[in-house]
């Protein structure tokens, strides 16, 4: 009950952004939560734009303020379905899910990026032991899309704005790959992929 939800922030703290652009806020914030180290915490119904209509201290409001809506699963099943997938791929991946700090410090290197309001990294090699060798994850707060030039090798993509999967969908053909604006773009390196 404390607090706006991730959907009420983004209205209150952009008011001027149409929903189809909330949507890309909310699943990069989801994105940006379920690929960072640490234990992810996500606040109920914040997979599906939960709303409580801009009540930012529920504990005494009534039920429609406060229950979960679930219409909006269907409305929003976009973020839903986004966040499962971040969800799936956290939980098959130990690079994602690093165990100490010192680990972290060993197999998590920042990328420069080309402008501000981007964070990008590499995990790995196999870091936590994960089959994929070498993993770039790359967030764009921008609204604009954004190039970024990758190291040489045959990089997959497994996250972009519309998906997040277990398999790699898109073979990245040149070492520049456009991440779409307000977006994450989790990418692996295909030569690198083992049965570790």
């Amino acid at each position: 009950h404390d607090n706006l939800t991730l959907w009420d922030k983004l209205a209150a703290s952009c008011p001027e952004a149409p929903e189809g652009e909330r949507i890309k806020m909310q699943k990069l914030a989801n994105a940006i939560v379920l690929t960072s180290q640490g234990i992810p915490f996500l606040h109920g119904g914040q997979d599906f734009a939960r709303t409580k209509y801009g009540e930012d201290n529920s504990y005494q409001s009534p039920d429609r303020i406060n229950r979960m809506d679930w219409p909006r699963k269907v409305r929003y099943r976009e973020i839903f379905d986004y966040t499962q997938g971040l969800i799936s791929l956290r939980r098959a991946h130990p690079a994602f899910r690093l165990q100490s700090a010192s680990e972290i410090q060993a197999k998590l290197t920042f990328l420069p990026m080309p402008v501000p309001n981007m964070v990008g990294y590499f995990l790995g090699p196999h870091a936590g032991g994960d089959p994929w060798g070498l993993i770039v994850v790359i967030l764009n707060a921008n609204p604009k899309p954004v190039p970024v030039r990758l190291c040489p090798g045959r990089w997959g993509t497994v996250v972009d704005d519309s998906r997040a999967a277990l398999e790699p969908f898109g073979e990245v053909l040149e070492q520049i790959v456009v991440v779409a604006g307000r977006s994450c773009r989790i990418l692996v390196d295909l030569n690198s992929i083992s049965d570790v």
